[in-house]
């Protein structure tokens, strides 16, 4: 399902238009990826109701309400330059107001070295991370190959001191959107198999297996939401109609 840039931020201001749905289907299976214990309808509640459902650790539910407006920020600066600043304004969204801010890790790269818990990758050590994100900042984007390939080289990083998957799907989310390429949600059905290709990627310098579990996902995300794609439609046209009329006024 292509979204350009246009449209989600139109929806993302007007009532009952699926941004919400949209949102969810993306953030739950981030954040499951993550270890969210929030299912869909938990999700769904606290967007519409504002209450937490069910029984959560007091990070994770922060860190899901912090989901919710750093996806709405991220739509919001679209078109801004993705820079480190930017990037660190990500991380400080997300992990605001959780232990690691008691820490003085949120909002800035990484301060102590990170080990990834059950694989042999190094990441990079803290001195050499602001040079090694200013350079994968510099790719050229334009499609899912491009995507794939600035991921891995992101996770590898791994920036911030934690956070880093999450971010790392919304810039997913963001390079989807500006290059009008199919949405990328990573289903947590396809867990094992995204991170067994991510490692493949990030040791073997072969980005094809992690290319292929995208489209996967791409494909279940269309398949979960088919019913969106005639409101999309009209919401184009209804954007071109208003364009030309505004054309028609300046003449």
């Amino acid at each position: 399902m292509k979204i350009n840039k246009n449209i989600i931020k139109y929806i993302k201001e007007i009532s009952n238009s699926y941004y919400d749905e949209i949102k969810v289907e993306f953030l739950f299976h981030s954040n499951k990826l993550e270890g969210s214990t929030f299912d869909e309808k938990q999700l769904i509640a606290l967007i519409t109701e504002d209450k937490v459902q069910g029984e959560h650790a007091i990070d994770d539910i922060q860190e899901t309400i912090n989901s919710l407006k750093l996806f709405d920020f991220v739509i919001d600066t679209l078109d801004e330059e993705l820079t480190s600043i930017l990037l660190k304004e990500y991380n400080s969204l997300l992990k605001q107001n959780t232990k690691q801010e008691e820490y003085g890790l949120v909002g800035v790269f990484k301060k102590i070295p990170n080990k990834l818990l059950g694989v042999d990758i190094e990441t990079a050590e803290p001195y050499e991370v602001e040079e090694k994100i200013e350079n994968i900042l510099k790719l050229d984007i334009k499609n899912i190959e491009d995507i794939a390939n600035f991921h891995q080289q992101f996770e590898h990083i791994h920036p911030f001191q934690d956070g880093n998957g999450r971010i790392g799907r919304f810039i997913i989310l963001r390079q989807c959107i500006l290059n009008n390429i199919d949405l990328i949600a990573i289903d947590n059905q396809f867990e094992k198999e995204y991170k067994e290709n991510l490692y493949i990627a990030q040791t073997k310098n072969n980005i094809k297996p992690l290319v292929e579990t995208f489209s996967k996902c791409q494909k279940r995300t269309d398949e979960k939401l088919e019913d969106i794609n005639n409101f999309l439609i009209q919401v184009d046209q209804h954007l071109s109609n208003l364009e030309s009329e505004e054309n028609e006024e300046e003449i």
